[in-house]
Parts: structure tokens; C-alpha cells; sequence
């Protein structure tokens, strides 16, 4: 059996050559004859051809010296949907969570591991996270020596470890798990280093 991935269909334009060079921007597939004196990005300005296919997953290939339509939705194509995923036909662009689908959401989504968030889905996973934070301090809040000399930072109002190796000076930021203010100082352990002076004593 063929693998979906293999399918194709010959996109018929007289104007594409094989010896085309393509790029997309969105669905809108962008072709020009490669020119060894112009080696600029391939735009709406300097492109030879312009086409898009209705669906929104289809994307133009050189196969076998032939443009064609290839489906590119993942899960079409029986890929798992990932952080990276950018092509997905109408059917599968939805969010991972609750499976609403993009032309029916209002907010930008949230990438994820296992394909895009809507930001509803995304704000309640944020709770979610925040409240077991507080639950773990159960009414107690960290006191300053939890928060000092740590080899992390540790966020004073919800006691959360945060990730941020970005941070070589004094700076104000916000947790990622509650949104509160903190401000983190960077302290250095010295270290020392050491010659001889003069002759070396060796008794």
C-alpha cells in the first residue's frame, strides 16, 4: 500500500519548471527560475508564479521532475502532531485539548508538544498548575532562607522552582506558575587562583 506521504497529484501550469526554486508563505506556494547573479529570498515582489491549492494542507513538491500537490498535514500522514507541526488540513487544525478548531477560535493559540492550545485550554492549565503550587505550601508561606543561596531561583509567593539561566544580574521578573513579582539577585562564590613568586621553594 502507498504511503500517504508518497500521494500526489500533478499540479498542471505550464509556467513551473523543474528547475524552479519554491518556497511557501502560508498556502500561497511561490516559484522562481534560480539565477546565480540574484541569491535573494523568494518573495510576492520577485516571484515568476503564484498558486495555492484550496485545501489549506497541500503543498507544492518537485517529484520526479513533475511539480505536484502534496497533502503535509501530520496526521494525514499518520505523524504525531508536535511543537514543530505547521501544516494541518481543516480537519485536524484543532486544538489538542478540547478539539475546537481554528477558524473557531478568537485568541492566538499555544503551541504544544502534542499540537497547537487553544487559550482557554491553555489559561486552565495555568490554574491548574498554580493551584497545586499553593496547595503544596499548604497556607505556609517560603520564608527567606528557602529563598536565598539556592543553586535555583525559588519564587517567594508560591515556592515554584523556575528555570531561567538567562539571569547574571540583579533582576526583577515574574513567576510562570503564579505571575508574581520577584526580584532575583545573582550571587558568585569566589574562587582563587595562584602562582609562585619569585624562586619556587622546594624544602
Amino acid at each position: 500500500m502507498m504511503n500517504k506521504t508518497t500521494e500526489k497529484t500533478l499540479i498542471n501550469d505550464n509556467r513551473l519548471t523543474p528547475t524552479m526554486e519554491r518556497v511557501r508563505s502560508g498556502r500561497v506556494q511561490m516559484f522562481r527560475e534560480r539565477n546565480k547573479e540574484d541569491r535573494s529570498f523568494i518573495n510576492s515582489a520577485n516571484a515568476d508564479v503564484q498558486i495555492q491549492h484550496e485545501n489549506k494542507a497541500m503543498y507544492a513538491k518537485l517529484i520526479d521532475e513533475q511539480w505536484c500537490w502534496v497533502n503535509g498535514c501530520g496526521e494525514c500522514n499518520g505523524e504525531p502532531r508536535g511543537y514543530q507541526t505547521y501544516i494541518e488540513c481543516e480537519a485536524h487544525d484543532r486544538c489538542s485539548k478540547c478539539g475546537t478548531k481554528r477558524k473557531d477560535i478568537t485568541e492566538v493559540p499555544w503551541g504544544g508538544k502534542n499540537g497547537w492550545v487553544c487559550k482557554p485550554c491553555a489559561d486552565a492549565k495555568k490554574s491548574e498548575i498554580k493551584r497545586h503550587a499553593f496547595e503544596k505550601l499548604d497556607g505556609e508561606k517560603p520564608t527567606q532562607w528557602d529563598c536565598s543561596h539556592n543553586d535555583y531561583i525559588k519564587c517567594p509567593h508560591c515556592g515554584s522552582n523556575i528555570n531561567n539561566d538567562s539571569i547574571h544580574e540583579t533582576e526583577v521578573i515574574d513567576c510562570y506558575v503564579c505571575d508574581g513579582e520577584l526580584t532575583v539577585e545573582v550571587e558568585y562564590t569566589p574562587t582563587y587562583s595562584t602562582s609562585i613568586k619569585g624562586k619556587r621553594i622546594t624544602e
